[in-house]
């Protein structure tokens, strides 16, 4: 059809502006915010999916979800229309600009000295509407160096431009990091513009969606991107910059800011599918943790694969026991815990159709359903299985109480939510929608954040005094309010290294803070000594440090921390390197979840310089630690632009401050993650910890990287017991670092700002002194 135009004129309300148009449609813009404009495209007959589950901005929303245009949980603004100019002014700060034929929207924002437009449409045409494919297609225009950042777990350079990317979560086994696509998760947001003009663009759909970011080019148009979603109608939240650093964190706002997870999960984990696979798995799974122990390799948690629920026929049934397995599952337990490991248990949300709960599921409705009210079978990991339907009240209150009983009484700590993409194609077949029932295929990714949301819950619940984990496959933006996600099953190779890091950084700009990627490559042949080590250097200053592997078709399939003896020093200092930086890591996570700042990020997060938004293979960890992995086979250094910052940057294996401002050459021996520290920084960094529990560290420095000449410095650090809410009433440790120096001394002096409970064995220490003598100060 034609481009959608209005059919009559604007019309001004006190919060907002209607228009119809159309082809039964009509437009709606509100500013819900200072640094919020919501823009829908609704048809006459209402939206097919007419709640949403992404956009949260008390925090959390109702598990029926929200309505999609609500505005409860916003300030919106007064409206005012200027019918000259058709603009309306939305508070002092926001104007709308509305081109009645073809209908286009200029979206701009009040600056020092004028107006700044933040989003345009294309002039030529914006909206369309294809009833025989069910596509509704939106136009932008760009300018020629627009860049184009996030859509979550994606492949590939960080900036989009230039490429056709689909929204669509698939289980891909083995993909490429570079050039596979789709991936696991939803995220229908795009960061757009310029170093300095950018904007967010969230589109509140979990429909399938494809987002062409300049790959199309048409003689009749001026450049542009646009986005196909599958379904009828449109709601886009434009998130005003006009900086990444500026919209992340209100993207963490609108979707609601992650869950705090416990100092344990952000230890180093260990899971494999072949542990758990063996016949006898119980012996198996406890000998590798001894052996941890015994060899000193510093761990927290082993994650059980699935193999625990497998029967007879080798397949798995979500729920049940192998006792074959684990003739002594109360015995196993209390092993693992003398042994001071925390654990996880692999869940699926799909009963094949042999599961003996099946039937029963069948009868009560827990399945998505076909049009004739059968459940909906597709295929699934080992068989034929149904979809547990997680928008039924009934399936939810069934899955929360499978697992108390069969995960978290049988003695795990924790739930991880595996397989769970949906990958239903019955166009036919339909969900509950907790009463109201909507079409399934435009419902996936709402199944994976409710499964990830009843397991947090029903672990609360299990345990109120601690903060839940959790963990997730797949998703969309709003996982991170249940739990963490990874980048799936990746491939062993020093590709996957390199593209592996762009994907992680991605979904970090993307609302998904708490994210890694399997250490050593989940699928593959072997990783060799030196990729191995790479691997685990790279992962160790992630969010997620989780060791994952399965490779049936090799001898010896499991990648383990000791496979390559030669490597294993390697392996372990670079482990102890994490548990060295966990207080910090912790903070990082604390901030996180308070103000939704990204744990990593590219460079260009925290600085503007040009250089900083090349593809480079490095990640800022906080604003105040540059971390270049080296992930080329055979490099023994690394080139790394450094940012122009007052004092420069400290490498920490070292006494060298490098100036910012340009390239400089960083050693990389085998064993030795390159890193480099702001002037200015003070560093949490942990130096003693029980060898049973090396996340719960008794002792930390903390680190006052110096600059040379005069300068002065302020930091607060967070601590707590690592495992309870005592923190939301400020029964934990804040402390107030403050650090001056000049031509003869460096000070470092520290204040308690609320309980000090958690607070561990504080020394301080002066880095950069450079003759000059350390005096320090506290008040604790």
């Amino acid at each position: 059809m034609s481009f959608l135009a209005t059919t009559g004129p604007v019309v001004p309300a006190a919060s907002s502006l209607t228009a119809p148009l159309d082809a039964g449609f009509s437009l709606r813009v509100e500013a819900l915010s200072d640094w919020l404009v919501r823009i829908a495209i609704l048809p006459e007959e209402g939206l097919c999916v007419d709640r949403t589950w992404m956009i949260a901005p008390g925090g959390d929303v109702p598990w029926p979800g929200r309505d999609r245009v609500s505005s409860e949980g916003f300030a919106p603004l007064e409206a005012r229309h200027d019918r000259q100019s058709e603009t309306t002014y939305f508070g002092r700060d926001w104007r709308v600009v509305v081109q009645p034929a073809p209908l286009a929207l200029t979206v701009e924002r009040r600056v020092s000295d004028g107006w700044q437009r933040v989003v345009a449409d294309r002039p030529t045409g914006a909206y369309q509407w294809f009833a025989g494919r069910g596509v509704f297609r939106h136009f932008q225009a760009r300018a020629l160096d627009d860049s184009h950042y996030g859509l979550g777990d994606k492949s590939g350079p960080l900036d989009r431009t230039g490429r056709r990317l689909r929204c669509l979560q698939t289980d891909s086994l083995g993909y490429n990091a570079e050039t596979s696509d789709p991936l696991y998760k939803h995220v229908p947001f795009v960061i757009a513009g310029r170093a300095d003009e950018a904007a967010g663009l969230l589109y509140d759909t979990f429909a399938e969606a494809t987002f062409d970011l300049g790959a199309e080019h048409s003689n009749y148009h001026p450049h542009y991107r646009h986005v196909d979603l599958q379904e009828k109608g449109l709601v886009l939240y434009v998130v005003a910059g006009p900086k990444v650093r500026d919209i992340v964190p209100r993207l963490m706002a609108l979707t609601g800011r992650p869950h705090f997870p416990p100092r344990w999960s952000m230890g180093f984990a260990f899971t494999t599918m072949h542990h758990a696979d063996a016949p006898d798995a119980q012996a198996v799974i406890t000998g590798f943790a001894e052996r941890c122990r015994a060899n000193a390799i510093p761990i927290s948690a082993i994650h059980s694969g699935s193999g625990y629920t497998t029967r007879a026929d080798g397949r798995r049934y979500v729920f049940t026991w192998n006792a074959q397995k684990f003739p002594d599952r109360d015995g196993f337990f209390a092993r693992l815990g003398a042994l001071g490991f925390r654990t996880a248990a692999n869940v699926k949300p799909v009963l094949l159709t042999e599961h003996p709960a099946y039937p029963r599921a069948a009868g009560e409705g827990w399945f998505v359903r076909r049009a004739d009210g059968q459940p909906a079978v597709e295929m699934f990991w080992g068989g034929d299985g149904s979809s547990l339907d997680f928008t039924n009240p009934a399936t939810v209150d069934w899955w929360k109480a499978g697992i108390t009983t069969n995960v978290l009484e049988a003695g795990f700590g924790a739930g991880w939510n595996d397989n769970n993409e949906c990958e239903l194609w019955d166009e036919t077949a339909t969900v509950d929608g907790f009463g109201r029932r909507l079409p399934a295929i435009a419902m996936r990714p709402v199944h994976a954040l409710l499964m990830t949301r009843a397991t947090f819950e029903a672990t609360r619940a299990h345990r109120p005094d601690e903060r839940p984990y959790t963990i997730s496959r797949a998703g969309p933006i709003g996982i991170a309010r249940y739990g963490e996600t990874w980048t799936g099953d990746n491939r062993t190779s020093w590709h996957t290294l390199k593209w592996n890091l762009r994907q992680g950084l991605s979904m970090s700009l993307s609302g998904m803070p708490f994210t890694g990627h399997d250490i050593g490559g989940f699928d593959g042949p072997r990783p060799g000594p030196e990729l191995l080590v790479r691997f685990v250097e790279m992962m160790s200053l992630h969010p997620r440090a989780v060791m994952n592997s399965w490779k049936p078709q090799l001898d010896e399939p499991t990648t383990l921390p000791w496979m390559h003896p030669e490597a294993t020093d390697a392996v372990r200092e670079a482990l102890t390197l994490r548990y060295r930086f966990l207080p910090y890591l912790y903070h990082l996570a604390h901030a996180a979840h308070r103000d939704g700042a990204p744990l990593i990020t590219p460079l260009f997060y925290h600085f503007d310089e040009p250089e900083c938004r090349d593809e480079t293979d490095c990640f800022m960890l906080g604003a105040d630690v540059l971390v270049a992995p080296a992930v080329e086979e055979g490099a023994r250094a690394v080139d790394v632009y450094l940012p122009e910052v007052e004092g420069g940057w400290h490498t920490l294996h070292g006494e060298t401050v490098h100036a910012g401002g340009r390239q400089v050459s960083i050693d990389a021996p085998l064993g030795r993650l390159p890193v480099l520290v702001r002037s200015g920084a003070v560093l949490p960094l942990a130096t003693d910890w029980p060898d049973r529990a090396p996340h719960d560290f008794t002792r930390v420095e903390l680190i006052l990287f110096a600059g040379p000449g005069e300068g002065a410095t302020e930091r607060a650090l967070f601590f707590d017991d690592g495992l309870g809410w005592g923190y939301r009433d400020r029964d934990a440790s804040l402390l107030s670092c403050r650090g001056i120096w000049d031509r003869d001394r460096v000070r470092l002096a520290v204040e308690e700002r609320w309980s000090g409970r958690g607070r561990p064995e504080l020394g301080l220490v002066g880095r950069g002194l450079d003759r000059r003598r350390l005096e320090v100060e506290t008040a604790l």
